[in-house]
Order: C-alpha cells, then structure tokens, then sequence
C-alpha cells in the first residue's frame, strides 16, 4: 500500500504546488505576472535538463528572486 503511494504523491504534491503559485497570476498585465512565468520555465528546463529536483527548485527560486529584486 505504501509503496504505490510513494510513487503517487510526489508529483501530485508538485502539481498542488504549481496550482497554488500560479492560481493568482494576472495576464491582463503581463509585466507583472513575467517574473513567475520565467523562474517557472527555468525551473521546468532545468529539471528536463539535469532531472534533479533539488537543483531546478533552488535556481527557480533564485532566478525568480532576482528577477523580482533587480529586473522587474
């Protein structure tokens, strides 16, 4: 029983978890909803890329920081 959900859960949590960062994203001004939008593809071509979960979150996080602090 456990181990099926092992193999369930994380996806549906990182799923729950993507619903929940984007449910508020406005695109009638596209500026402001940019910073996610990028950290969110950088964070998906870096999973594609190295298939760590660890690594893509970290510089999602980071690239979404400094987009939000520096750019936008």
């Amino acid at each position: 029983m456990f181990k099926g959900l092992g193999a369930f859960l994380p996806p549906e949590i990182m799923t729950m978890l993507v619903v929940y960062c984007y449910r508020n994203l406005n695109f009638v001004h596209l500026n402001q909803s940019l910073p996610e939008l990028l950290a969110g593809l950088v964070t998906v071509g870096v999973h594609l890329w190295q298939r760590k979960m660890f690594l893509s979150l970290t510089l999602g996080t980071l690239c979404y920081i400094l987009l939000v602090n520096f750019v936008f």
